[in-house]
């Protein structure tokens, strides 16, 4: 017999916003993620997982990124 532990995505709401203040990436409660760039709405949509401090966006098109959540600093691109 197989055993999975399921592990609970923990739901987080905020804007982060890239230092140069062009890209922006919404977390929303219901777990959906919106990116802007610039003036461009929804450049890229999707669902989030969070997982302690593991952050996976799952982008409506297909693209996987990782990243991390860690003290309210939101970094992509990382493990």
């Amino acid at each position: 017999m197989m055993m999975s532990a399921i592990v609970p995505h923990i739901p987080v709401a905020g804007v982060w916003t890239s230092p140069d203040g062009h890209i922006s990436l919404e977390l929303r409660a219901d777990g959906r993620f919106i990116e802007t760039h610039d003036d461009f709405p929804d450049v890229f949509t999707g669902v989030y997982v969070l997982v302690g401090e593991r952050l996976k966006l799952f982008e409506d098109r297909g693209a996987v990124i990782s990243g991390t959540l860690v003290d309210g600093r939101l970094s992509l691109g990382t493990a």
